[in-house]
């Protein structure tokens, strides 16, 4: 695929799985570096804090649960929660969600680029042993409500299938 002028590929360092209470559709942030201790959630009508449900380094691939707070506890850490709005992300949907993030249902939150866009191209780890290896996913549609990724295909696939 030709590379346009203003393209920006996200590679996504984490996968960050909300687990809000019962009965509510978790929620995937994709960020850039590592896993944070708390997250705090400001997309929706009431703000929400979720904490990390693990300890340690992230693992490539591997989805990082959190689960949600009551107002009346505060956060495990002292570092600020990450705050995800729609300011500086965008919700999305993508292609076989269910196997790339493990919900169908999941509402997911990407950081915007530099310009406060959306990003062209979305690189999400895949869970390996052996190698680093990766989901790509090209912008299809994007409104003010939200963005459609898809399957990346290759230039060479392509290519395949033109001859």
């Amino acid at each position: 695929m030709e590379k346009l002028p203003g393209d920006t590929e996200f590679t996504v360092g984490g996968v960050l799985m909300l687990l809000p209470q019962p009965g509510v559709a978790p929620v995937v942030v994709l960020v850039e570096g590592n896993a944070p201790s708390s997250v705090r959630l400001e997309v929706f009508s009431d703000p929400r804090v979720f904490v990390r449900v693990r300890r340690g380094a992230a693992a490539h691939g591997l989805r990082e649960p959190y689960r949600e707070l009551a107002e009346e506890y505060p956060a495990e850490s002292t570092a600020p929660a990450m705050t995800v709005d729609l300011t500086r992300y965008v919700r999305a949907r993508f292609a076989h969600s269910a196997s790339v993030f493990g919900a169908a249902d999941a509402a997911v939150f990407l950081p915007r680029d530099g310009r406060g866009s959306p990003h062209r191209r979305v690189r999400v780890p895949i869970p390996s042993l052996d190698r680093a290896s990766w989901h790509e996913f090209d912008l299809l549609t994007e409104s003010n409500a939200e963005c459609r990724y898809g399957v990346r295909v290759n230039d060479i696939e392509t290519e395949r299938r033109a001859s």
